[in-house]
C-alpha cells in the first residue's frame, strides 16, 4: 500500500550539476516577493554552502546557517531555564558520574578532574549541579560536561530531546518560519530530518528537503528516515544538468540507472566539444600514466580516493597525518581533520589552524601594503589579537605596526617548525597570550611539523587542483582525472568489488542502499543481543553464544535467500561458518563494511565522474580487474566510455 503523501513537505532530488543552489535562491526570492512578511530558514551542511547561499540574499527575514549555528541560536534563550538544566542532567548525569569515578584511570580525565577540584575545592555531581546555571554550545567536537558545554554531536542530540519533551518549542519553529529548506539532506542525520519533519507535519509551513542520495558521501545518515521519505511530495523536478557536456551527462544517467532521475544537458553545453570522449584507461602503472597526462592537461583536477595521497601530492602529508591522529578528529566526531584543514576562513573551528590561517591572511595584506584590510583582520578576530592592536592615531603607530608585522613575516618565512613559529609569536605584542597558551597539549606532534607544510596547504586552498572523491562535492573542473582505488580504512571503499558486481549485475542505488540498511539492521540486532563486538569474542565467550550465533546465521541466510546482493557480497563467510562453526569463522560474518564498501564505491564513482565539465578520464589498475576485464570493458562501452588498455609495449615507446 502506497504511503500517504504529505502536501506541505517536499523532496527535491537534485543530481550533480542540476543548479540546486540557484533553485533555492529562486524559490526564496519568489516567496519573499509574494509574502514579504514571512520568515524563511535555510539549513546547509557546511559554512561554505551557507556563505554561497547568502550572496544576494541579505534581506531581513531570511536566515541561512548550518544546523549547529541554527539550533544554538534557536535554543539558547531556553538554556538557562531550570527545565533545560534538568534535561541536561537527565541525559548526561551517568556519563558525568563515569568521568568523576574514572575507573580506567585515564590520564586526561584525571587532569581535568584535578583542575576542577583545584578551582572549586570538590568534585561531585552535586557540586557540578550547583555550579551550572546555564547550558551552552562550546563549538567543538568535545563536551565540557562539568560546565554544561555541549559538543557538536551533543547539541544535535540535546535539540532532538528538547523538541520531544517540550512541544511548545517545536511549535515555535513553524510559528517563526513559514518556509524551510534543508540543503544536502542526505548528509544530515536521521534525527535532524525527523526533527524538522515532525515539527512541520500538519502545519501551514512548507518544508523542502533538497539533495541527492547518490552524493551522500558522509556516513551520517543511517537509513532511519526512509519511511518518511516515501511520504514526501516529489512534484518539483530538477532535470537539467548545467555543468557537463552531453556525453558526460549520458554516462551519469547510465551510472545512476534510474529513469526517474535522468537529466538533460543544458543548451549551452550541447555545443561544447571535448578533447576526447569520456574514457577509462586501464594501465599497469597509474602514477606514470598520470605524469604523462598531466603534461597535456596541467590544470586537470586529480581525484584521489585517500586523503593521505591528496595531501602528500601537494607537500602537506605530514600535517594531515598528525591532524588525523588527533582524538578530536577521530572518525566518530562531527568534525574531521579534512574539515579543518580545508577551511581557510576565520571561522575555522580548530584553534591552531584558525590562528595560522588568520596570520597568513594578515601577512598577505601586509605584502600588498593593505593597512585597511589588516585593521579589519584585527577587528574580526578579537579572540586572537590583543585588544590594543589596530588603533592607529599617529604616524608612529603606523611605523610600529609595520615593524611588528615585518617581524612576524620574517618568522613565518624562516622558522622550521610550527612550534618554533608559535614560540616566536608569543614574544610579539600582537596576540592574546591566553589564546596562544590555550592551544592544547594534544598538538605536541602537530607542532613538530614543518611550517612550510602549512604554507603549501594555504597556497593550495587558494587554487585547489588535487582533491578526493569525498572532498569535491559541488566543485567542477573542465578536466578531471579520477583514480579508481580501494580503501580498507575509514572510509571503507571497495571500488574493484563494485566494478565487478556492476559489470555482471544491473545495479541501482535504491536496490543496493535498501539492501545495506536491511543487512545492517541484522548486524546491529545481533551485536545488541551479544552485548559485545564479534571481534572481542574468544574461544570461551564464543561457547556461551554458539547456539544463538549458529541460529542467527541460519536465519540470515534464509532471510536473504535468492537475493543476488547477499549471494555475491556476503554469503561466502556464512556458508563457511555453517560448515565449520568456530570463533575464527564467526568473526568474518556480520560485517557491515562488506556491503558499505561497495555502496560507497558506487556513490564515489558517480560523484567523481560528475565533477567533469568536458574531459573525464578514469584510471584503473589493470591487475585489479584482470579476472573480469573483458566483461568490464563491454560494460564501460555500453555506459558511454571509450576504453584504452595500455600495454607494456606502449609504455616502452
Amino acid at each position: 500500500m502506497a504511503a500517504k503523501i504529505v502536501d506541505n513537505i517536499f523532496l527535491v532530488n537534485a543530481p550533480a550539476g542540476s543548479g540546486k543552489t540557484t533553485k533555492i535562491k529562486s524559490m526564496i526570492i519568489k516567496h519573499k516577493i509574494k509574502h514579504p512578511s514571512d520568515n524563511i530558514l535555510c539549513i546547509t551542511y557546511t559554512k561554505r554552502a551557507a556563505e554561497e547561499l547568502t550572496k544576494g540574499l541579505n534581506e531581513e527575514g531570511i536566515d541561512i546557517s548550518t544546523i549547529h549555528s541554527f539550533l544554538h541560536k534557536f535554543l539558547r534563550i531556553y538554556f538557562c531555564k531550570n527545565e533545560m538544566i534538568d534535561l541536561y542532567f537527565e541525559i548526561f548525569e551517568d556519563l558525568i558520574r563515569e568521568n568523576i569515578e574514572n575507573r580506567e584511570e585515564k590520564e586526561h580525565i584525571s587532569t581535568r578532574n584535578q583542575k576542577y577540584i583545584d578551582k572549586y575545592g570538590c568534585l561531585s555531581i552535586e557540586v557540578i549541579k550547583a555550579n551550572i546555571s546555564t547550558i551552552y554550545y562550546n563549538e567543538s567536537s568535545n563536551n565540557h560536561l562539568y560546565k554544561g558545554g555541549l559538543s557538536h554531536d551533543s547539541l544535535i542530540f540535546f535539540a532532538e530531546k528538547t523538541f520531544d519533551k517540550f512541544p511548545k518549542i517545536k511549535m515555535r519553529l513553524t510559528q517563526k518560519y513559514q518556509l524551510i529548506f534543508i540543503d544536502e539532506y542526505q548528509d544530515s542525520t536521521s534525527s535532524v530530518l525527523k526533527m524538522f519533519y515532525e515539527a512541520c507535519l500538519n502545519t501551514k509551513s512548507s518544508l523542502y528537503f533538497l539533495g541527492d542520495k547518490m552524493q551522500q558521501i558522509y556516513k551520517n545518515y543511517d537509513g532511519a528516515f526512509e519511511e518518511e521519505l516515501k511520504t514526501l511530495n516529489t512534484d518539483i523536478k530538477l532535470e537539467t544538468n548545467h555543468r557537463s557536456i552531453p556525453e558526460i551527462v549520458s554516462v551519469l544517467n547510465n551510472i545512476y540507472n534510474n529513469q526517474e532521475f535522468e537529466q538533460n544537458p543544458s543548451e549551452r553545453n550541447r555545443v561544447i566539444k571535448p578533447d576526447h570522449p569520456p574514457r577509462v584507461v586501464m594501465c599497469d602503472n597509474i602514477q606514470e600514466r598520470l605524469k604523462r597526462e598531466h603534461l597535456i592537461y596541467p590544470d586537470a583536477l586529480l581525484l584521489f580516493l585517500l586523503n593521505q595521497q591528496r595531501f602528500d601530492s601537494i607537500g602537506a602529508g605530514e600535517l594531515y597525518r598528525q591532524f588525523n591522529r588527533l582524538d578530536r578528529y577521530s572518525h566518530v566526531k562531527q568534525l574531521s581533520a579534512i574539515d579543518v584543514l580545508s577551511d581557510n576562513t576565520n571561522e575555522n573551528a580548530d584553534p591552531l589552524l584558525n590562528l595560522l590561517f588568520v596570520v597568513e591572511n594578515m601577512l598577505d595584506h601586509y605584502k600588498n601594503f593593505n593597512l585597511g584590510s589588516i585593521i579589519q583582520t584585527f577587528k574580526s578576530n578579537r579572540k586572537i589579537f590583543d585588544s590594543k592592536i589596530g588603533t592607529i592615531t599617529s604616524h608612529q603607530d603606523r611605523v610600529d605596526l609595520s615593524k611588528l608585522l615585518n617581524q612576524v613575516y620574517d618568522a613565518y618565512k624562516k622558522e622550521d617548525s610550527i612550534n618554533e613559529f608559535l614560540t616566536l609569536l608569543k614574544g610579539f605584542n600582537l596576540f592574546k597570550k591566553s589564546y596562544l597558551d590555550n592551544i592544547e597539549d594534544e598538538y605536541i606532534e602537530v607542532l613538530k611539523v614543518k611550517l612550510q607544510e602549512f604554507e603549501v596547504l594555504s597556497n593550495y586552498l587558494k587554487n585547489p587542483k588535487v582533491s578526493t572523491q569525498h572532498g569535491v562535492k559541488g566543485e567542477s573542473h573542465n578536466t578531471v582525472f579520477f583514480i579508481a582505488e580501494d580503501s580498507f580504512r575509514t572510509p571503507v571503499v571497495h571500488m574493484h568489488k563494485f566494478l565487478k558486481l556492476w559489470t555482471i549485475k544491473e545495479l541501482t542505488l535504491d536496490s543496493l542502499e535498501s539492501f545495506y540498511y536491511e543487512y545492517n539492521k541484522w548486524i546491529e540486532d545481533t551485536i545488541s543481543h551479544l552485548k559485545c563486538k564479534l571481534l572481542d569474542l574468544n574461544k570461551e565467550s564464543y561457547q556461551t553464544h554458539a547456539t544463538y550465533l549458529k541460529s542467527r546465521v541460519e536465519q540470515i541466510c534464509k532471510h536473504f535467500e535468492g537475493n543476488f546482493l547477499f549471494k555475491d557480497l556476503c554469503e561466502d563467510p556464512y556458508s563457511k561458518y555453517l560448515l565449520k562453526p568456530n570463533v575464527t569463522n564467526i568473526k568474518k560474518c556480520f560485517k557491515g563494511s562488506t556491503v558499505y564498501g561497495v555502496l560507497s564505491a558506487y556513490k564515489l564513482f558517480y560523484v567523481g565522474c560528475s565533477r567533469a565539465r568536458s574531459n573525464l578520464t578514469i584510471f584503473v589498475d589493470k591487475s585489479k580487474v584482470e579476472d573480469f576485464s573483458e566483461d568490464l570493458i563491454a560494460k564501460l562501452k555500453r555506459i558511454g566510455f571509450s576504453v584504452e588498455v595500455e600495454t607494456k609495449e606502449l609504455l616502452k615507446v
